[in-house]
């Protein structure tokens, strides 16, 4: 079982290197789509609507975990909250 975890941690290395640049780059905030028109920043519980809100995608990294890529966004609002997207396809706004 342990082994099994060292490979999981390691192959889903790319992801966790990537979130960590974007957060040296000053993206710190963790957001989530809520409904089709709104964002929800996981740290505060405050909700900004797709008119305050910037989304850009950055990059698709494969996930060993779920087997599937994940598509990681930038995600900037009018307050000046910056952080990240992370779904499992690409976000319009």
């Amino acid at each position: 079982m342990k082994s099994s975890l060292a490979k999981i941690k390691k192959m889903n290395n790319l992801i966790t290197k990537r979130v960590i640049e974007l957060q040296d780059k000053g993206y710190l905030y963790d957001f989530m789509s809520f409904g089709k028109h709104k964002i929800l920043c996981l740290q505060d519980s405050v909700c900004f609507h797709a008119p305050d809100v910037s989304i850009k995608l950055v990059d698709q990294v494969y996930d060993q975990l779920t087997k599937g890529y994940k598509y990681i966004h930038i995600v900037e609002t009018a307050t000046g909250h910056k952080g990240l997207l992370m779904e499992d396809g690409i976000h319009l706004n």
